[in-house]
C-alpha cells in the first residue's frame, strides 16, 4: 500500500479515537502549567542536579513551573553533615537556577527525622547532648540556611513528617500522636515549636509550613490539626500546612482530600500540595515498594484511573484556589521519580515526553469546574429490555452502573477530555456507578467496560460491531434526530445476500436496501450506491448504527431524493484485526467489490448497470477505500462520496475523466477547513463538487448519518 494511503487511514483512525474517547489536541501548545494556572496557584516541581543540568529538562521546567523545590539538596543531612562542615554546592546551584530564571524557590526542609544532621544529638565524644545544646545547634543551622537563601525562598517546610501514622496504643494508654523519633525522645513536641520560632526569626516574611504525607486521612488529619492548633495557641508561627500528594491510582477519594483542606483552612491561610505524584500500585505516602529497572508498559486501566485521579484532584485544587497557593510535582519525569520508573507517577515519561495526563491537567475548561448534571436521567434508548442503565440526561451526560462486588476498578471507555473513559465508583452492595465528566456529542457511540483490566460489554445495553469486536452502544438523542426516526411512512426492505468470492475463496455477505416502491414497479430499474463502513466495523454498520434505510425512507416520503438501491458489504477483505493496520490492502477489496459483488448485484436486482447510475461512498476507512477504488476504476463509478475519509484534489484526476459528482464531508470537530478548501479547489477546476460539515460532531455516526442524508438528496439527479 502506498504511504499516502496509510496516512489517510491513520488520520481516520486517529479521528475515530477522538470520537470514541473524547481525545482533544493540545489547545495551548505554547503554554505550560504556569500559564494555564495563572490566577489559581503556582505550579512547582522538585528537582535534583541532573534536572537543572540537562537542557531538555531545563526547557520543560522553564515552560511549566514557577516554583521549584530542591528534592534532597537542602535537607539538613545533605547541607550540614558534620559540625562545622557545610555542603552548599548543590543547594546554591538550585538557588542560582531559580534566581537566573525568575522562579520562586520553596525551601525543603529545615527539620526532618530522616536525612537529619544527626551530629546535633551528640558531643565530640559521642555522648548525648542536652536539649539546650541541641536547640543552640538547631537555631544556628536554621538561621544559617534561611539567611543564605531568604532572597529567593518564599516558603519553608520547617518541620517535615513529625506525626505518627497509626499511633499504636500501649497498655491501655492513648496512642502517641507524634512519631517517636530521636527528635521527639529528646525534646517532646517542643522541637516543632522551636524550629518555627527560629525560622521566623531568620525570615519574618517567609511562609512557614508544617509538611506531612497522608494528611488527608481522617485520623492523621486530626492529629496534624490538633498539633498545629496547639502550637498556634501558644504563639508558634505556623502559617501554612503542606499536604504531600504521594497517592495512587486507587485513592484517595477526593472527598477525603476536600475534608482535610476545609479543616486545615480553619487554622492557616496557606495550603500547599507539596509532593504530588500518583503511582500505579496501591501504596501511598511513605510506603516504598520501588519499581525500578527498564521502563515497561503501564497497564491501560491503571493509567486511566491515574489520569482520572489527577483530573479530579486538580479540579478540587482549583476550587480552593483562595487557600491553595501552590501545587508541586515531586520531580519532573518518571525517569527520576523516587517511586521508580515503572510506577509511571508523573506527567512526563522516562524520555521526558508529555503523557496524555499532562494535557488533561493543563487543558482544563474552567466553565466545567462547577457544573453538575441535571438529574433527569432516563434509560438509554438502546438498552436491553427492562434494563435501567446506562442512562442519558437532557444535557447529554451519560450515567453507567454495574454490579461487580469483587471488582477493584471499573472503567467505561466513554467520556470527555482524552482520559480513557469514565471511572466508576463502588457503592453499597458492590454496585459501581459513574457519570461522564460532561455532555457527550449527540448521536451514537460505541463503548465497553474494563473491570480490573478485563474488557467486557455492558450487560444493560445492546451490542454493535465496532473496533473489530462487538461493543456496547449508547445513543445521545440528537436535536435533529427526526430525519432518521422510525415513522409511519412507506419502508423499504433490507435483504441479506450471500455471494461467492473466487478471489478470497469464501462466501461473502452484503445487505441490499431497496426502496419501498421497488416491489411495486417490477419493470423499473434503479441506480445503486455502494456504501462502506469504517475500520473495525462490518456490513451491519450502516443499517444498524447508521440507520441508512430509515434515512432513505424518510427522504423518499418527503420527495427529497430519487429512489435508489444501497449495497453494504464487509470491506475488511483480508480480515485485518485491531492493531494490524499494516496488513490491510484495499486492492483485495477492490477485486471483491468491482469484479464480484457488482456483477452479482446487477444480475440479481433491477439495477441500471452502468457507471452513470453507480455511486460509491464510505465513512472513515470506507472513505479511503472509496477514494482509491474510484480513482482506480473510473469506468465503474461516476458519483463519489467521502465521509470523514479524506479529500480529492484536482491532481488526483490528471489523465482521467471527470466524475459527475463529488461529495466530501466531516464533522465540525474534525477538519472542516480542509474539506471546504478541497471542494473549492475542485470547483475552481470545473468539478461538480459539494462539501458538508456536520455541526457539533466529530468522527462519529451522527456526522455520517447527516452526510448520507445530504448526499442522498443530490445523487442521480
Amino acid at each position: 500500500m502506498k504511504k499516502t494511503i496509510f496516512s489517510v487511514l491513520l488520520a481516520s483512525l486517529a479521528l475515530t479515537a477522538s470520537a470514541q474517547f473524547g481525545r482533544n489536541p493540545d489547545t495551548n501548545p505554547d503554554k505550560g502549567y504556569k500559564d494555564t494556572y495563572q490566577g489559581y496557584f503556582t505550579v512547582g516541581v522538585a528537582v535534583n542536579m541532573r534536572n537543572i543540568n540537562d537542557p531538555q529538562t531545563v526547557e520543560i521546567i522553564k515552560k511549566n513551573y514557577n516554583s521549584i523545590t530542591a528534592e534532597n539538596d537542602m535537607k539538613p543531612g545533605e547541607l550540614h553533615p558534620q559540625e562545622g562542615v557545610w555542603r552548599w554546592q548543590n543547594a546554591d546551584a538550585i538557588a542560582n537556577f531559580c534566581r537566573q530564571n525568575g522562579i520562586k524557590l520553596r525551601g525543603h526542609c529545615l527539620v526532618w527525622y530522616s536525612q537529619f544532621a544527626n551530629w546535633m544529638f551528640n558531643d565530640k565524644n559521642g555522648k548525648p547532648v542536652t536539649k539546650e545544646v541541641f536547640y543552640q545547634r538547631l537555631r544556628e543551622h536554621i538561621h544559617t540556611v534561611v539567611n543564605r537563601y531568604k532572597d529567593v525562598v518564599y516558603a519553608w517546610d520547617v518541620v517535615n513528617e513529625a506525626m505518627s501514622d497509626a499511633g499504636a496504643a500501649r497498655f491501655g494508654q492513648q496512642p502517641n500522636p507524634y512519631r517517636e523519633t530521636q527528635l521527639y525522645r529528646l525534646c517532646g513536641d517542643e522541637f516543632i515549636a522551636k524550629a518555627f520560632e527560629y525560622a521566623h526569626e531568620a525570615d519574618p516574611n517567609a511562609i512557614l509550613f508544617y509538611n506531612d504525607y497522608n494528611a488527608f486521612q481522617p485520623a492523621k488529619r486530626d492529629r496534624i490539626y490538633n498539633m498545629v492548633k496547639k502550637m498556634q495557641d501558644a504563639g508558634v508561627p505556623i502559617t501554612g500546612i503542606g499536604m504531600q500528594g504521594h497517592y495512587n491510582s486507587y485513592g484517595p477519594d477526593e472527598a477525603e482530600v476536600e475534608a482535610a483542606i476545609k479543616k486545615y483552612s480553619e487554622l492557616v491561610k496557606h495550603i500547599h500540595v507539596t509532593e504530588l505524584d500518583i503511582r500505579l500500585n496501591e501504596e501511598m505516602g511513605g510506603q516504598l515498594q520501588f519499581s525500578r529497572g527498564q521502563a515497561g508498559q503501564a497497564p491501560a486501566h491503571l493509567v486511566t484511573m491515574q489520569t482520572d485521579r489527577y483530573i479530579k484532584l486538580f479540579r478540587l485544587y482549583r476550587k480552593y484556589k483562595d487557600i491553595i497557593d501552590n501545587v508541586t510535582f515531586w520531580n519532573v519525569s518518571d525517569k527520576d521519580s523516587w517511586v521508580g520508573v515503572n510506577n509511571h507517577p508523573l506527567p512526563f515519561d522516562e524520555n521526558l515526553r508529555p503523557k496524555p495526563v499532562y494535557y488533561a491537567i493543563k487543558n482544563f475548561d474552567p466553565a466545567m469546574d462547577n457544573v453538575t448534571p441535571i438529574e433527569d436521567f432516563k434509560p438509554n434508548e438502546l438498552n436491553q429490555p427492562g434494563q435501567e442503565y446506562p442512562q442519558v440526561n437532557s444535557q447529554g451526560y451519560a450515567r453507567f452502573q454495574i454490579k461487580a462486588p469483587e471488582a477493584r476498578s471499573v472503567i467505561v471507555s466513554l467520556g470527555l477530555g482524552g482520559n480513557g473513559g469514565t471511572v466508576l465508583k463502588k457503592g453499597e452492595g458492590g454496585v459501581w456507578t459513574g457519570t461522564t465528566d460532561g455532555p457527550m456529542d449527540e448521536g451514537f457511540h460505541y463503548y465497553h467496560m474494563t473491570i480490573d483490566g478485563a474488557t467486557v460489554n455492558d450487560p444493560g445495553t445492546n451490542n454493535y460491531y465496532g473496533s473489530t469486536r462487538w461493543e456496547s452502544g449508547i445513543e445521545i438523542p440528537a436535536h435533529d434526530r427526526d430525519f432518521y426516526a422510525l415513522k409511519n411512512v412507506p419502508h423499504g426492505n433490507v435483504t441479506e445476500i450471500l455471494f461467492h468470492s473466487p478471489s478470497t475463496n469464501a462466501e461473502r455477505r452484503a445487505f441490499v436496501y431497496t426502496p419501498a416502491e421497488y416491489d411495486k414497479n417490477p419493470k423499473k430499474k434503479y441506480p445503486v450506491l455502494y456504501l462502506q463502513h469504517g475500520w473495525g466495523e462490518n456490513e451491519y454498520a450502516w443499517s444498524n448504527q447508521g440507520h441508512a434505510g430509515l434515512i432513505m425512507d424518510n427522504l423518499l416520503a418527503e420527495g427529497k431524493a430519487k429512489p435508489f438501491i444501497i449495497v453494504m458489504t464487509y470491506g475488511m477483505t483480508n480480515d485485518a484485526g485491531f492493531g494490524t493496520l499494516g496488513s490491510f490492502n484495499y486492492k483485495n477489496f477492490e477485486t471483491v467489490l468491482v469484479d464480484e459483488l457488482i456483477p452479482y448485484v446487477d444480475s440479481h436486482f433491477r439495477t441500471i448497470a452502468k457507471k452513470e447510475s453507480r455511486a460509491m461512498a464510505g465513512l472513515s476507512m470506507g472513505g479511503m477505500e472509496t477514494k482509491n477504488i474510484t480513482l482506480a476504476r473510473p469506468e465503474t463509478f461516476d458519483w463519489y462520496g467521502l465521509f470523514s475519509g479524506g479529500t480529492y484534489a484536482p491532481a488526483d484526476f490528471e489523465g482521467k475523466a471527470k466524475p459527475r459528482f463529488i461529495f466530501t464531508s466531516c464533522g465540525s470537530k474534525e477538519n472542516p477547513d480542509g474539506v471546504k478548501k478541497s471542494v473549492e479547489d475542485l470547483k475552481a477546476a470545473g468539478f461538480n463538487a459539494f462539501s458538508y460539515v456536520s455541526e457539533g460532531t466529530a468522527h462519529e455516526f451522527l456526522t455520517w448519518r447527516r452526510s448520507l442524508k445530504e448526499m442522498a438528496q443530490l445523487l442521480f439527479k
